[in-house]
């Protein structure tokens, strides 16, 4: 991720419609007045890291058989 050297916006890169929106210079004149953007590479601490142990769900192939018969077979719904 690169972070925007103007207003510090994280970004995936910075582009000129960045630029131009908030900012009103194209990207190359940001670059010429405040220097290119600084590039940040995202940290996960480990609370964030067992978080997202927790609450991943695993999904089944069996979990899409009945959508997908359902889908196949419009007419035929159980009553």
């Amino acid at each position: 991720m690169f972070q925007c050297p103007v207003c510090g916006q994280l970004l995936e890169a910075l582009t000129n419609v960045h630029c131009m929106t908030l900012h009103q210079a194209t990207k190359r004149e940001v670059i010429e007045r405040y220097g290119p953007p600084k590039y940040v590479a995202p940290v996960i601490n480990r609370e964030v890291q067992r978080w997202l142990r927790e609450v991943q769900v695993m999904i089944r192939s069996s979990d899409f058989d009945t959508p997908q018969l359902a889908a196949r077979h419009p007419g035929r719904s159980k009553r």
